[in-house]
């Protein structure tokens, strides 16, 4: 494959990313109008986006293991067409019910569909820089947040609620022949058994993994759930400035993003460490600039940096311990993402309802990513570097274009 083809498929994989990214964050911009329409109550209109989580979470992994030993164009095809066909659904759904069908059956796609997604792109890369092509992949996540979802109500304010499903799922729609025909089909060899993959991710030194994920995301996610009053109540800020302040969080997730993958390239554990440590100390200075509008911006810049340079990190260190459980390991921590998400969002919840109130949720945030550090210091411990399962070869192209992995196309 041409230098030029494996960057199409790249930027075409980052676009899918992208769209299903912002399918998922959808109705949470748009629970009134769905309410309205529907004629279900707005809490139940949130069930939407709790019921997507749920079947990220459980779908996810479940279906990974029955499609384990499928070839990796078969994956793609098969859970993008299950996520257009959820997405079609929810574009033209007739009840709250066939809406909610539609959610399900997309977010059943969802976990798998991006951890092949984020191995393929992996796989696509040439030597030594497998981080920055996670990273880049990474992207979509970071596009979705701070322009796809935004974006996607304004639509749905403008053309109504159905529209931004109706043209996520056409997007997806339209990138599925290209990458049914041009993504490597790569297959082990030797078919690896579920019994094996199972052992395989069933190590304490991949739980430690996983593990270290939920509580990183589950620190940034107890906070930045409730960055807006942060922001109002705390820093002063209006509320009209704070879409233009969350760019701000999400220009430094993307710089954050792209910085990790490099570094993760050339050096895995000490980038990884790195966002680590910075991740529970941008949210303390956060906590302390608070009453400091200036100084609040800055340290949300940094916290946005640190929360998404340890992604491609992560997945990586993942991806090397998980031997030929490949595609299940990263589906696995896709849904330690979505379950940190879950995790967060909890507990600044319940620090926000305690008598420690608002703004001791930055501080709380603070602890539970301090966590991850404990763990993933652990996970070292546990699996010195002579003892770490070697993450297997990548498919990469010949000089002729021809594949030269030799598990096969």
């Amino acid at each position: 494959m041409s230098e030029r083809k494996r960057t199409a498929v790249l930027l075409l994989l980052t676009l899918v990313v992208f769209a299903v990214g912002t399918a998922e964050l959808l109705p949470m911009g748009m629970l009134i109008p769905i309410a309205g329409e529907t004629g279900v109550s707005l809490s139940a209109a949130g069930l939407l986006v709790t019921g997507y989580a749920l079947g990220v979470v459980i779908g996810g992994p479940l279906l990974s293991v029955l499609t384990a030993k499928w070839p990796r164009k078969r994956l793609i095809g098969a859970f993008l067409s299950t996520f257009v066909v959820g997405g079609a659904l929810c574009a033209f759904a007739p009840s709250y019910g066939v809406l909610m069908t539609g959610r399900i059956i997309s977010s059943l796609a969802h976990g798998t569909l991006f951890g092949v997604i984020v191995v393929a792109a992996r796989d696509l890369a040439s030597p030594g820089r497998e981080g920055r092509n996670i990273a880049m992949i990474g992207t979509g996540l970071n596009v979705a947040v701070i322009l796809g979802a935004p974006l996607g109500t304004l639509i749905g304010q403008a053309w109504g609620w159905r529209s931004p499903f109706l043209i996520v799922t056409a997007l997806s729609l339209a990138s599925l022949p290209f990458l049914i025909r041009h993504v490597p089909s790569a297959k082990l060899k030797e078919s690896t058994s579920l019994r094996t993959q199972l052992a395989v991710v069933g190590r304490p030194s991949f739980v430690l993994v996983l593990l270290t994920t939920v509580f990183a995301t589950a620190g940034t996610f107890a906070a930045f759930t409730y960055v807006a009053p942060l922001l109002e109540k705390v820093s002063g800020f209006s509320s009209e400035s704070i879409s233009a302040l969350l760019l701000v969080f999400g220009l430094g997730s993307t710089i954050g993003n792209l910085f990790g993958g490099r570094q993760a390239d050339r050096r895995l554990m000490p980038a990884l460490f790195g966002g680590l440590a910075l991740l529970p100390a941008s949210m303390a200075a956060f906590a302390l600039a608070g009453p400091y509008p200036a100084a609040a911006v800055a340290a949300l810049f940094i916290w946005g940096a640190a929360a998404y340079s340890i992604i491609a990190p992560l997945n990586m260190l993942g991806l090397r311990q998980a031997g030929n459980a490949q595609e299940l390991a990263s589906t696995l921590n896709i849904c330690a993402f979505n379950l940190g998400n879950a995790l967060g969002s909890f507990v600044g919840g319940w620090v926000l309802d305690s008598r420690l109130g608002l703004t001791a949720i930055p501080w709380a945030a603070s602890l539970v990513a301090a966590v991850a550090i404990g763990l993933a210091v652990w996970n070292v411990r546990l699996a010195p570097r002579a003892d770490r399962i070697s993450m297997p070869p990548a498919y990469h192209p010949s000089e002729g274009g021809s594949c030269v992995r030799e598990n096969g196309c």
